[in-house]
């Protein structure tokens, strides 16, 4: 069956479909012996000779994994510079992957690892609007004013504009604020950033769910596999 290139890279778990269209414009693909530059090109994985930097382009079987991230971990599969990485947590897996987005190394909670690109792509571009659910404690009391203009969004960070977000309040103090905030965008550090803003430090944060996956009970430093009705 004939599908598009970008899609059948996705599928055999090297990149995203938009990292793809950008390796095909670069000239990394060669589709029966001819380098192929044009977005948009179809072929059949079980009938042509797909390559991509010189490796004959396979599929393989999708692997779909759930980890407890602890604090102090890198959410990377390869970096020289870091302390310890997250393939520490799950040195038996003999599949490839590698993590849907990013938690910083101060963050905890769910990541979802796996092979399929063409998922990894579904869950974190912006246009999907996947819902992330995050448990935070800031510092200070947290004023219903600062909740409103969080949620509204419209911050300025660096290079971009915040997006709408929901805030559910669950304790205030002089020294802390527990709450619960809904994104439907996953920027590096911007929960952090946002809060920053109104001089607020973030002591600790969670992601508790990604789309309709639920961390719920799963132990720090653990992972598991999907259970079949999870993926769908």
């Amino acid at each position: 069956m004939n599908e598009r290139l970008n899609k059948i890279i996705a599928k055999s778990g090297i990149c995203s479909r938009r990292k793809a269209d950008e390796l095909i414009s670069a000239g990394k693909v060669k589709l029966n012996g001819k380098t192929v530059t044009k977005l948009g090109t179809q072929a059949d994985i079980e009938k042509d000779k797909i390559l991509f930097n010189g490796k004959l382009l396979k599929t393989e079987k999708k692997i779909y994994a759930l980890l407890h991230k602890p604090v102090g971990y890198t959410t990377t599969i390869k970096d020289p510079h870091a302390e310890k990485l997250i393939t520490k947590l799950f040195p038996n897996i003999p599949e490839r992957l590698f993590p849907v987005g990013r938690l910083d190394k101060d963050t905890s909670g769910l990541l979802i690892l796996t092979n399929d690109g063409n998922l990894s792509f579904k869950l974190t571009h912006p246009k999907f609007e996947i819902k992330r659910i995050y448990e935070v404690k800031v510092e200070k009391y947290l004023s219903a004013q600062t909740i409103k203009k969080i949620e509204t969004g419209g911050l300025k960070i660096e290079d971009y504009i915040t997006s709408k977000c929901k805030i559910k309040l669950i304790t205030r103090s002089k020294t802390t604020t527990d709450l619960v905030i809904t994104l439907t965008e996953g920027r590096k550090r911007e929960i952090r950033k946002m809060f920053s803003m109104f001089g607020h430090t973030v002591m600790s944060l969670k992601r508790i769910r990604f789309g309709k996956l639920e961390l719920g009970s799963l132990e720090v430093g653990k992972w598991r596999y999907l259970k079949k009705s999870e993926i769908i």
